[in-house]
């Protein structure tokens, strides 16, 4: 399990995208927790949506845990809480 930080904004996505770039290597299903983000921008949604491509083209996804009102809300308001596998959360 991945724990994100408290901020997925764009001043993080580069240390995040190198993070999840080695969670990725792992060649499994990818478990996030979101317990912790209270802020999250469109940049960092971009992220997580090319890590759920990538993931998907070898046959996983990612699996979350916790509980975030900022990361689901964001993903609502752009469109990709479905793709996401958010909704529900």
């Amino acid at each position: 399990m991945f724990r994100l930080p408290n901020e997925l904004t764009i001043s993080q996505v580069e240390n995040l995208q190198a993070e999840l770039l080695k969670q990725l290597q792992q060649g499994s299903d990818l478990c996030l927790d979101m317990s912790d983000v209270t802020r999250a921008d469109t940049a960092c949604i971009q992220l997580l949506c090319a890590l759920q491509k990538a993931l998907q083209l070898g046959d996983h996804s990612i699996t979350w845990e916790g509980s975030s009102d900022a990361l689901i809300n964001t993903c609502q308001s752009l469109g990709v809480a479905n793709y996401l596998a958010l909704n529900g959360n």
